[in-house]
């Protein structure tokens, strides 16, 4: 019963550490594309606004 018990311990401590690794996975990927987002937004706001200038420059 001894030996059961120690492998269903050490099964639900892989299982734990499993678990915090997903975990810690998954935020690195969550601020990588909320960062990616950012940057996207940004840059096409940057875009727009040379844009806008372009035009206001042409247009008289």
């Amino acid at each position: 019963m001894k030996r059961k018990a120690q492998a269903a311990i050490e099964y639900l401590m892989m299982i734990a550490i499993i678990m915090i690794i997903i975990f810690v996975v998954v935020q690195l990927i969550r601020r990588t594309v909320l960062n990616a987002a950012q940057n996207i937004q940004n840059l096409t706001q940057s875009i727009i606004e040379e844009l806008q200038k372009t035009k206001e420059e042409v247009s008289p």
